[in-house]
C-alpha cells in the first residue's frame, strides 16, 4: 500500500483547490438556475455572473471588448478556433494553410489535421535543440495562404517558454491569426497581454487548481469568430448549451487564487524545482537536465535517466508511490518531442518529465528525491545484469 502518494504530474492535471470547489457547492443547490431564463431564478445570477467574468478578464489581462467565453474544456476551446478559422477566414478567402509546431499538444494537431480533407494544408514548424519555435522557423514555412498559426506558449512537460511576443509581431505583420494555448503559463509567468495581442488565447481550468471540465477561450476584440457548439444564445450566442455556472465559479476563483499565488510559484516552487534537479543529479550523476539554460516555466523539469527505460521507471516510480509523466493524453509523447529538439532516441526514450504545484512541499521534494534515486540505481544494475548476458 502507498501510505502517501507525492503528485508531480501538475502539467497533466492539478488538485482542484477547497475554495474552487467550495466556491462552486452554491450553484448546485441554492442559485442552480441558468442566467437565460427569463424569471428570477435567472436573474438572480447576473451579479454573481458579473464578478466571475471580472475576475476571469483582469486574470488573463483582456480588454472590455474583448470575449471571453466559458468551455467544457481547453481542448474544446482549441477546437473551437480552429473550427471558427476554418469558416471565418478559410471559406471566406481562400486561406488554407494552418501552422503548428512539431512538439505541440494534441488538440491543435488533430483538430488541424481533421480540416486536411476539406482542402487544408497542416504545416508542422520544426523545433530547434533548444526546444524552442523561432520566427524564423516560422517565416520559412509561411506562404500567402497561410491562415493561422497555433502555439502552446510553453511546453507543460518540458517548461520550455516560446518566443511569442516575436512570434506575434511576425503574425501581425503578415496578416495571420495567431492562437496561443496559455494553459501553462498562467499564473507562473509575468507578461502584457496588450503587448502580445493574440487573435485567440485558450486555457485549461483543472491545471490552474480549478474544476474539471471548464476552460476558457479569449477572442480578441473586433476578431470575428463563429460559434463552435450551436443550439442557443448563450454566452452572447458563442456557445450554445446552459452556463455552467458551478464551473464559472470553481475557474474564477481558481484563477483569483492563482494570480495571488504567482510570486510564490515563481520564487518557493522554482527553488524546490531546482533543489529537486540539484539533489538527483548528486545522488544519481548520470542525470541529464533537459534545456536548463533556456527559459523555463518555474514548476516544470524534464529529466533523461540514460540506460534506463522511462516506461519502465515511470512504472517503478508509480509502484513506489510518485506520480510523474512521460506524455500522452493532451500532450504528445515526452520521447517524441525531445528527438524533435535532437535529443539521440535511446536518450529521448530514458526521459521523464515531474511538474510541481503551489502545494508541494520540502518534505515531498526530499521523499521524491530519495525513491527516483534508489529507483533509478536498481533499474540501471538490472539493465547493466541483462545487456552482460
Amino acid at each position: 500500500m502507498i501510505s502517501s502518494l507525492i503528485y508531480l504530474d501538475n502539467s497533466s492535471t492539478a488538485r482542484p483547490s477547497e475554495k474552487a470547489v467550495s466556491a462552486m457547492m452554491p450553484y448546485l443547490t441554492t442559485h442552480w438556475g441558468i442566467p437565460s431564463t427569463p424569471h428570477q431564478k435567472g436573474q438572480e445570477l447576473y451579479p454573481f455572473l458579473a464578478e466571475f467574468y471580472k475576475t476571469l478578464y483582469a486574470f488573463i489581462g483582456a480588454k472590455e471588448g474583448a470575449q471571453v467565453i466559458l468551455t467544457s474544456s481547453g481542448t474544446e476551446a482549441v477546437n473551437h478556433v480552429i473550427s471558427s478559422v476554418y469558416r471565418d477566414v478559410t471559406l471566406s478567402t481562400g486561406k488554407n494553410q494552418y501552422l503548428t509546431s512539431k512538439a505541440d499538444e494534441a488538440p491543435a494537431i488533430m483538430a488541424i489535421s481533421h480540416l486536411e480533407p476539406f482542402g487544408c494544408i497542416n504545416k508542422m514548424v520544426e523545433v530547434n535543440s533548444k526546444g524552442m519555435i523561432t520566427p524564423q522557423a516560422i517565416a520559412d514555412c509561411l506562404s500567402p495562404r497561410t491562415a493561422l498559426l497555433s502555439l502552446s506558449w510553453a511546453n507543460g512537460l518540458t517548461g520550455v517558454i516560446q518566443p511569442v511576443a516575436e512570434i506575434a509581431e511576425l503574425c501581425r505583420e503578415r496578416g495571420i491569426r495567431l492562437h496561443l494555448e496559455a494553459t501553462h503559463v498562467l499564473g507562473k509567468l509575468l507578461y502584457d497581454l496588450e503587448e502580445i495581442n493574440p487573435d485567440y488565447l485558450t486555457f485549461n481550468g483543472e491545471q490552474l487548481h480549478g474544476p474539471k471540465g471548464t476552460g476558457i477561450l479569449y477572442i480578441r476584440e473586433g476578431i470575428r469568430c463563429s460559434p463552435f457548439i450551436f443550439g442557443s444564445a448563450d454566452q452572447g450566442g458563442m456557445r450554445a448549451g446552459a452556463l455552467n455556472m458551478p464551473g464559472l465559479a470553481g475557474i474564477a476563483v481558481a484563477a483569483q487564487e492563482t494570480l495571488e499565488c504567482r510570486d510564490l510559484l515563481c520564487t518557493e516552487t522554482a527553488r524546490l524545482r531546482n533543489e529537486f534537479e540539484q539533489k538527483i543529479l548528486k545522488g544519481f550523476p548520470e542525470t541529464l537536465i533537459c534545456f536548463k539554460e533556456q527559459e523555463r516555466l518555474p514548476h516544470c523539469t524534464t529529466l533523461l535517466f540514460p540506460g534506463i527505460a522511462n516506461e519502465a521507471l515511470l512504472f517503478l516510480l508509480n509502484r513506489r508511490g510518485i506520480c510523474a509523466s512521460i506524455g500522452g493524453g493532451n500532450f504528445q509523447q515526452l520521447a517524441l518531442i525531445l528527438s524533435f529538439s535532437g535529443i539521440k532516441e535511446h536518450l529521448a526514450h530514458s526521459a521523464v518529465s515531474f511538474s510541481l504545484s503551489r502545494y508541494t512541499t520540502e518534505d515531498e521534494i526530499e521523499r521524491a528525491v530519495s525513491i527516483i534515486i534508489d529507483s533509478a540505481q536498481l533499474l540501471l544494475r538490472l539493465s547493466e545484469n541483462i545487456s552482460r548476458k
